[in-house]
């Protein structure tokens, strides 16, 4: 889907083949090309395995069909709020200070994957010219893996914990009962993590994002 996104045209064509070399667990990297692909069959009259045929898989409890950006955006029926906030936690972490709005999930709006295959084209063309532009391009390019990997790591853990209540009669998908198991996921090592320690001590978030006139956060 062609749209806007911090002034930037996104064309999925363009950074279809970076699936495959931004750092995101490997299940999400198979999850997300099929998506490209139409290969998803999230949403399929007959959804299921050979033995068990889910409508869970064809269509949400809330009433819609099912989908990958419905899954990763949440709904009425499974509150992400609290999940996300652990997310948001971890990447304040990591993040560069002053950090802009294409840090967050939250900005990305109906995008909610497409943004990480395209992350560094986005922030180097959303990053306003000032003095400190240079130095904030390479902030955001030492934290870019981590980041990558833990947004990925946050997409991958809802996909499991949706297909699991789709194919498992015996397991419900309660978001709150889950934050621990993020939590834990979250901290797992990125294989890029050698190159996001040299991001300087002064260059990382403080524990909250406050929006400036500019966009940015600080």
């Amino acid at each position: 889907m062609i749209g806007i996104l911090f002034d930037r045209v996104l064309d999925p064509g363009n950074h279809v083949k970076k699936v495959w070399t931004i750092t995101v667990p490997e299940g999400l990297r198979e999850v997300l090309w099929k998506e490209m692909n139409s290969a998803l069959v999230l949403g399929h009259r007959y959804y299921g395995t050979k033995s068990r045929k889910s409508d869970m898989g064809r269509v949400c409890l809330c009433g819609q069909e099912m989908s990958l950006r419905h899954i990763l955006l949440g709904c009425i029926k499974y509150d992400l709020w609290l999940l996300f906030t652990v997310l948001e936690d971890a990447l304040l972490v990591i993040s560069p200070k002053s950090a802009f709005r294409t840090l967050h999930p939250d900005e990305w709006g109906l995008s909610p994957w497409y943004p990480i295959l395209a992350l560094q084209a986005i922030e180097e063309n959303a990053l306003p010219i000032f003095k400190g532009r240079k130095k904030m391009l390479k902030a955001l390019k030492l934290s870019r893996p981590k980041r990558e990997w833990l947004i990925g790591t946050y997409y991958w853990m809802l996909w499991k914990w949706r297909m699991k209540e789709i194919h498992e009669d015996s397991f419900v998908f309660v978001p709150t009962s889950c934050v621990a198991s993020l939590q834990e996921a979250l901290l797992w090592p990125c294989p890029m993590a050698e190159s996001t320690a040299k991001t300087h001590e002064a260059d990382l978030a403080p524990a909250v994002k406050v929006r400036l006139t500019d966009g940015a956060y600080r």
